[in-house]
């Protein structure tokens, strides 16, 4: 099946995802990839990323607590797409 045809209901590889930083209102828009796709200057960040794990599975207008280097961030999910 294509993946223009996929279901995107969830965040999974190869989705599209447009975040809200709950702390500062920015948005974000990144693309779920395989490791070895990852280029954090095209947005793509890899499948094992931390962000990725803690938006897999996850639906649009949910918020995830992501821990990274920083800290600990809120991400709201926007939009899901392909």
């Amino acid at each position: 099946m294509p993946a223009s045809q996929m279901e995107t209901d969830t965040v999974q590889s190869l989705t599209k995802v447009e975040l809200l930083n709950v702390a500062n209102n920015k948005t974000m828009t990144y693309t779920i990839v395989s490791p070895h796709e990852a280029n954090t200057r095209e947005r793509k960040i890899s499948v094992k990323s931390p962000i990725a794990k803690a938006l897999l599975n996850r639906k649009k207008g949910e918020v995830v607590e992501v821990h990274v280097p920083v800290g600990l961030i809120k991400l709201k999910i926007v939009n899901i797409s392909r």
